[in-house]
């Protein structure tokens, strides 16, 4: 079968371009050295080396398991193909931090193994990215997750919240600064890549274990636990139509019928995508399919005059679009996907910033970042199914620790039936709930 066209000069362009990223960052890296590792406890002081052979790759994995805990961290390049190419793999114990080379041939089964298993706890920041390999692979969740910017949100601290500000926090720690354009793929690595990929997990077990304690002081442990959990979700990893549409930049000023069309430009872009092995924003532009969704051509001679659509890709898909986009439009009329976005009216969108203001107040009164339990989007959905008598049990805010946390506070808020009182103590916001 013939290869899938490139679209070529595009990604040479990106090549070229990253190729300058990594040798500026290389220069600002020899000038900017990091400094001594400090002696903190959990904080290991080892440099590691890249582990490449399959002994040393089984002596780390031992133990690993045998310490119970670990950090995990993963360097990989994305804006190239269709699934990013992971290039250097991070783990820390309290006692050493260690790299593995993923391109070295080794066979990773064994640590997405470890990953997936619920008797070792492993510790990540944001790590959403780095989780989704083991569902790629092994087709289960990871487990027993920490994930120490979600926990940060449970604890009286900001969320989202970066590595180099919560280190900074905790263990008066400035990491160096961080080689955002590289080259993970080059071998060997410079000294500087491997510091700095080493000292992306080098202090969570320590920053893990500060988090611990303030999150048992605070009593949010189940409600962290479950957020954890849910970052594990396989279906989050999968390719989803519905949740996709969403994702596109531009998709909420679709009318019903333009988000269906959408829907079906984007299932094609995602089998396109992955046969030129590209990522899909790459491949073709998210404002494109807005364009065509609220656009839409119904031949080829409309297609061609579509801005910022690839030729190649117009050339080589051109039937298969026109072909999405005719199954959009047939889409049943009783059936067509709901906008996004209702436009509220004055009443609407006071009530919904009030609310919204109440719950951000409710949320810092327990020490939790308002955008952990959801955003203002959130709150105008769940004032129209109260304002309206719609299905509040449904609603996001009702699901698991969200409704202790939140949900049922509100409904009686509403309802007149509870009151509550703020309050500052000791440099802290506080809260209580009265019932009527």
């Amino acid at each position: 079968m013939a290869k899938p066209h490139s679209n070529r000069p595009h990604a040479d362009f990106r090549t070229r371009h990253r190729d300058k990223a990594h040798a500026d960052a290389h220069d600002q890296g020899a000038e900017q050295q990091a400094g001594p590792l400090p002696n903190l406890p959990l904080v290991p002081r080892n440099s590691p080396k890249l582990i490449a052979s399959k002994g040393e790759l089984a002596e780390l994995l031992d133990h690993l398991r045998q310490s119970g805990s670990f950090a995990y961290d993963s360097e990989f390049i994305g804006e190239l193909t269709y699934i990013p190419k992971l290039c250097v793999i991070q783990v820390a114990s309290s006692q050493q931090v260690a790299l593995i080379d993923p391109l070295a041939g080794l066979d990773l089964a064994p640590f997405w193994e470890l990953i997936a298993d619920p008797t070792v706890e492993k510790v990540v920041h944001a790590g959403q990215q780095d989780i989704e390999p083991v569902v790629r692979h092994l087709d289960r969740p990871a487990a027993h997750v920490f994930d120490t910017q979600i926990v940060a949100g449970f604890v009286g601290m900001a969320y989202p919240v970066s590595l180099s500000k919560l280190v900074l926090e905790l263990l008066d720690v400035k990491l160096g600064k961080g080689l955002t354009f590289t080259h993970w793929d080059q071998r060997p690595l410079s000294a500087s890549q491997l510091r700095y990929a080493a000292d992306d997990v080098r202090y969570l077990p320590a920053v893990r274990s500060i988090l611990g304690e303030r999150l048992d002081n605070a009593g949010h442990g189940d409600w962290a636990v479950a957020e954890c959990d849910a970052l594990c979700e396989p279906d989050q990893y999968r390719f989803n139509p519905d949740t996709q549409v969403n994702r596109v930049r531009g998709s909420g000023s679709l009318h019903p019928k333009g988000l269906a069309i959408l829907r079906e430009l984007v299932i094609w872009r995602d089998t396109g995508a992955r046969l030129a092995d590209q990522p899909p924003r790459a491949f073709v532009k998210d404002e494109v399919l807005v364009d065509l969704s609220r656009s839409p051509a119904k031949n080829i001679e409309k297609l061609r005059m579509v801005r910022g659509l690839p030729r190649p890709v117009e050339s080589q898909h051109g039937q298969a679009i026109l072909d999405a986009i005719a199954r959009g439009l047939a889409h049943p009329a009783d059936d067509l996907p709901e906008p996004r976005h209702i436009e509220e009216n004055p009443v609407e969108r006071f009530n919904a910033d009030a609310l919204w203001a109440t719950a951000q107040a409710l949320c810092a009164g327990q020490g939790v970042d308002p955008a952990v339990v959801g955003g203002r989007q959130d709150m105008a959905e769940f004032w129209r199914l109260l304002s309206g008598g719609g299905d509040v049990d449904s609603h996001r805010l009702m699901q698991g620790w969200r409704r202790p946390a939140i949900g049922d506070t509100l409904i009686k808020l509403v309802a007149g039936q509870a009151g509550i009182s703020l309050d500052w103590t000791d440099g802290r916001p506080g809260s209580n709930v009265r019932e009527r």
